[in-house]
């Protein structure tokens, strides 16, 4: 990723923030179980490179709060609930999926991965508790005022109803607009714009346009992510029955070579080659979406007051194929000309 030095600093100073934001959460833990159940050490330590891999959006969050002026103690109290519900997801994507990612050092048998797993759920949905009881202590929220657990709860529960609208497998490929529009925009866009439920509902009017705008944004990036994120797991899709953007479009748009190939998958239900050697054609145009997306996305995040600017985020953006481990695919990634549209 090639970024100015000023651009490394500034996301720096958010990685160093985001190390704080864990301490306190881990502070937090200690205040609710035993020693004997904490894993001594903590979580493995990284280097900033791979620490910034892991915490990506997290980093960017706390940058974006940052730019538009948010003062640092209640950025750092914004991270906290952040670092929660990425924590509840993942717990249960570790569930949903079988598959153990860690949030929280626990010392339980390292077999009990589901347990630990409903430990991260109900352990995140405690520390949430003991962040709000700052924002009381801070004068943000009144005593017994539930507004933001409220609001935090109804902004996720239809992320997770659509996740429950695919566990039982998919009965049709849907057209790939309908796809954005009622899966994607749960599972990448408004996933990702829970970062600015808790702003939106406690910063003061003078923050409110900027913060619009930069949730408008991030509503764009997380589509765009999850466009991604369906290029990795297009044969875990087709076995699981999930959606998926680039199978919708082959199936509905693709070139007749493309969709005999697809037709093949969909009959066998198993790994087959590089998705680059089947589906050229339509892999180009739906890295070219995502691509213009995010290009989207970071346009409303500069008119927030973010400083990214347009052949900076066009890195970013080619590092995050990087970074979602679909590096092979970069001889696709369209030149910006090839995705720019206006901003709705």
């Amino acid at each position: 990723m090639i970024l100015p030095l000023v651009a490394y600093r500034k996301l720096y100073a958010a990685l160093k923030e985001h190390r704080r934001v864990e301490s306190e959460i881990h502070h937090l833990l200690a205040d609710l179980l035993e020693p004997g159940y904490i894993r001594p050490g903590g979580l493995p330590r990284r280097n900033p490179l791979a620490y910034a891999q892991r915490n990506f959006f997290s980093i960017l969050f706390l940058s974006i709060y940052r730019a538009i002026g948010i003062p640092a103690e209640r950025r750092l109290l914004y991270g906290m609930i952040n670092h929660c519900l990425r924590g509840i997801v993942t717990g249960a994507d570790n569930l949903l999926d079988d598959e153990y990612k860690e949030l929280l050092p626990l010392n339980f048998p390292a077999e009990a991965t589901r347990f630990k797993s409903v430990m991260h759920i109900l352990l995140f949905d405690r520390i949430l508790f003991r962040i709000q009881e700052r924002f009381r202590a801070q004068g943000l929220l009144a005593a017994g005022d539930l507004s933001l657990d409220s609001a935090l709860f109804t902004a996720i529960v239809p992320i997770g109803a659509g996740e429950a609208r695919e566990e039982g497998g998919i009965k049709e490929i849907i057209p790939p607009a309908a796809v954005l529009d009622t899966v994607h925009m749960y599972k990448g866009g408004k996933l990702l714009c829970l970062s600015f439920v808790a702003p939106r509902l406690l910063e003061a009017a003078q923050f409110q346009d900027r913060l619009t705008r930069a949730g408008q944004g991030i509503y764009h990036i997380g589509v765009a992510l999850q466009i991604i994120d369906d290029l990795t797991d297009v044969y875990e899709d087709i076995r699981a029955g999930n959606h998926n953007y680039l199978v919708s479009s082959v199936f509905h748009q693709g070139n007749a070579a493309e969709q005999r190939q697809l037709q093949s998958l969909l009959a066998a239900k198993a790994a087959g080659p590089p998705i680059e050697t089947l589906f050229p054609a339509t892999l180009r145009q739906v890295m070219a979406r995502a691509v213009g997306e995010a290009l989207l996305g970071f346009a409303k995040l500069r008119e927030a007051g973010y400083w990214l600017n347009q052949p900076q985020a066009y890195d970013l953006i080619r590092y995050l194929f990087v970074l979602r481990g679909v590096k092979q695919l970069l001889p696709f990634f369209p030149a910006v000309a090839e995705v720019l549209r206006p901003a709705p």
